[in-house]
């Protein structure tokens, strides 16, 4: 069984994407996501003006992300690594 390693961002260009598209997204995410070993939705983020949702993931690798995307219907371009950063004054108090 691989190990949760990795934070990736599943990238949408989604022409006319509403809030409801993204309740209707973040619910089939959320039921396929049981048949994938180690991948976690972490929720989406809306950038109305330029039509972009972000998804967000951890999992063990680019190819098991894609793999949930895909059987979610998630209409992304590419499944990316990135890097969450919590600002330093936050970081010490934790």
């Amino acid at each position: 069984m691989e190990s949760v390693d990795g934070e990736y961002i599943a990238e949408c260009f989604w022409s006319g994407v509403t809030v409801d598209d993204l309740d209707e997204l973040d619910a089939r995410v959320r039921v396929r996501i049981r048949a994938a070993d180690n991948v976690r939705y972490r929720g989406s983020m809306l950038v109305p003006e330029d039509e972009v949702v972000f998804c967000f993931f951890d999992g063990p690798s680019p190819e098991a992300v894609q793999k949930v995307a895909e059987r979610a219907r998630v209409p992304f371009a590419r499944v990316v690594k990135s890097t969450h950063f919590v600002p330093l004054d936050e970081r010490a108090s934790r």
